[in-house]
């Protein structure tokens, strides 16, 4: 079990560091990741989904405000509250770094058979599943990159694409 700890140390440290063509930090990433896969958000949703507090996810969004990545907009449902959500060029940030981040799985997983790859997918969802779970029963709440959030970005994503095809 510590061979398994500490290799996730190392691919967590790796993944979170500047990759060549980043602009931003990895926690920034993280904002337009969850902007991405959730759409338009209040500021306190953002903060419960990144499972950090509101005045982290406050810093965050201002700058981000500031280099044209997200945007505010009136709150809909409440005149007072405002939601942050991607610009265009957040939008381009963000599958940028996707890229970036996916040429180096692939690299990393040069050789392997789709067999290979398969396998590791379903011990890793299995894997994520099992600790989802354990910290769940401890009441602590779904995560933001759960399989939901794969699931909502392929929604948003396909409505992006129908938008675009009109």
């Amino acid at each position: 079990m510590e061979g398994v700890l500490h290799a996730f140390t190392r691919i967590g440290r790796r993944l979170k560091s500047k990759q060549p063509g980043d602009t931003i930090d990895h926690s920034a990433h993280l904002v337009l990741f969850v902007l991405r896969c959730n759409g338009a958000l209040r500021l306190s949703e953002l903060a419960a989904r990144m499972e950090i507090d509101a005045s982290t996810a406050s810093r965050h969004v201002r700058s981000l405000e500031q280099v044209g990545l997200i945007r505010r907009s009136a709150d809909p449902d409440d005149g007072r509250a405002f939601r942050v959500e991607l610009t265009g060029q957040g939008t381009e940030e963000w599958k940028a770094a996707a890229k970036r981040r996916m040429e180096l799985l692939t690299q990393a997983m040069e050789g392997w058979t789709d067999s290979d790859i398969e396998t590791f997918e379903k011990l890793m969802t299995r894997f994520a599943d099992g600790v989802t779970s354990i910290v769940d029963e401890r009441g602590e709440g779904r995560a933001w990159a759960d399989k939901g959030g794969t699931a909502a970005m392929a929604t948003h994503q396909n409505t992006e694409k129908n938008v675009e095809n009109r």
